[in-house]
């Protein structure tokens, strides 16, 4: 999170090292006389205040890229349905219908004949697949494989739009501070401003101070109103990755301390990088979902290459059929008669072998190979940024816990600088530019120390999602 030094200057004026329980961009008499013309079913959503953990569940919900891998797991599903499927015995049975004109053969005396016929045949059958070097068996454990790593993409995928909206979140926390602490002190300035002009009125008041204090006064409106677009421009944002409606009020609970007392960075208890390290290679969604795809592409190597064995069929049926002379004067068998005379059975066992097929199994196996291959690269190559994530991550917690207990210290040693220079500015032995470079060390000080504090916050939740903890509490 970088800040300019202008935006530093004015984050910490009047802060006291916490943050207001609310946020609310529009003042009680607007939100009033919204809400009136608003339809009490909306009203009560947009006037809730949103929590972290609120915003970030709200973007998980509503999330296009988490609804489609819902939709893709569902398809992992029917992958893994339509494998398990194809195991057993497929069952197909037909009729036909024929009427042939010209020369025929006789089926009842076995000779040719010049009548028209009619036939009419019936086929039951069944047949399995018995052998085929275990590919649909490989291809049904990569199936099930694939249902688990679309659980794990699921996962990634909600994580992702947490950790965005966090940060979104964060951002409004800090530009929404930024433009009250800007507020207080231009009402500071505006103070000091009038009083100077009263005291300049009566002639106990030099004009250039008069002068300076008011062109302090409007650099600080200036900075109002930069901390105000910057705060709007920042809850945008943070709408935009909730997916929540433009044209609706959104206001923020900016109490982002919950009931972990570790977040404090005050308390030095920390867990260890080990500790966070092992568990997040065992159990983060990113590792997890690498480690099924390598183990998936294993199995569909394993499956193309049982394609190059040779494949045993087994199958049975029954037939039937019905045969009559057009035109012949001779007596017909009922229909009923032939079918059950010519009702017959049959079994058989088929095997093949791949000799040649221009090169389309070979060829397929050897692309399974590669997607194997690179599977496991990108497993190796995932866990080495995971581990380079986490060890990012938590040196800057570290980092941004001692910033805060030295800004801290600097923050006090600027408060009491800036309160002897007040007492001096108002006994007339102090220039407005002395007090202003005072007030100024102090609000940098007192931003800094806001600065170190919420970074210090998005990193410690970081480093507790490595180690286990939800992102949405």
């Amino acid at each position: 999170m970088k800040r300019s030094f202008t935006t530093i200057l004015m984050i910490a004026a009047m802060a006291a090292g916490t943050l207001p329980a609310a946020a609310q961009f529009k003042d009680a008499e607007t939100l009033k006389t919204e809400a009136g013309a608003t339809p009490e079913g909306q009203q009560a959503i947009e006037h809730k205040a949103f929590t972290l953990s609120d915003c970030m569940k709200y973007a998980v919900e509503n999330s296009p890229s988490v609804n489609k891998q819902k939709f893709t797991n569902d398809s992992y599903r029917a992958t893994r349905d339509e494998s398990f499927a194809s195991m057993l015995p497929s069952v197909q049975g037909n009729s036909q219908a024929t009427t042939s004109y010209g020369r025929n053969i006789d089926p009842e005396t076995n000779t040719y004949t010049n009548y028209a016929t009619f036939g009419n045949s019936y086929n039951l059958y069944t047949q399995m697949l018995a052998f085929r070097g275990l590919s649909m068996v490989n291809a049904y454990r990569s199936s099930r494989i694939g249902v688990l790593m679309g659980k794990s993409q699921l996962e990634q995928a909600k994580d992702q739009v947490a950790l965005e909206t966090m940060q979104a979140f964060f951002d409004v926390v800090f530009y929404t501070e930024a433009a009250e602490i800007a507020r207080k002190q231009c009402e500071a300035s505006r103070s000091t401003f009038e009083r100077d002009s009263t005291m300049g009125a009566i002639g106990t008041k030099n004009p250039a101070d008069v002068l300076q204090t008011e062109a302090t006064m409007r650099s600080d409106e200036y900075t109002l109103i930069k901390q105000e677009n910057a705060r709007d421009l920042a809850l945008l944002t943070l709408k935009q990755k909730m997916n929540y409606p433009s044209d609706k009020d959104l206001m923020i609970d900016t109490d982002v301390t919950d009931d972990d007392p570790y977040i404090d960075p005050s308390l030095a208890e920390l867990p260890s990088i080990a500790e966070v390290m092992n568990y997040s290679l065992e159990h983060n969604p990113k590792v997890k979902g690498a480690e099924y795809d390598y183990r998936k592409s294993k199995l569909e190597y394993a499956s193309a290459k049982g394609k190059l064995f040779p494949s045993l069929y087994i199958g049975a049926g029954l037939n039937s059929a019905y045969y009559q002379l057009l035109g012949s004067t001779a007596a017909v068998t009922p229909y009923v008669d032939q079918l059950k005379n010519n009702f017959g059975r049959y079994w058989y066992a088929q095997l093949n072998f791949p000799i040649f097929n221009g090169l389309s199994y070979q060829s397929a196996a050897r692309r399974a190979r590669n997607s194997m291959k690179i599977a496991e690269q990108t497993d190796i190559e995932t866990r080495r940024a995971l581990e380079n994530e986490i060890e990012t991550n938590y040196g800057q917690m570290v980092g941004f816990q001692k910033e805060f207990f030295q800004t801290q210290k600097k923050a006090q040693a600027a408060e009491t600088a800036y309160n002897a220079e007040v007492e001096k500015y108002n006994q007339g032995v102090s220039s407005p530019i002395e007090l202003q470079t005072a007030s100024g060390l102090m609000l940098q000080a007192r931003s800094e120390n806001l600065n170190a504090r919420l970074q210090y916050l998005i990193k410690y939740r970081l480093v507790q999602y490595y180690a286990g903890q939800p992102l949405i509490r």
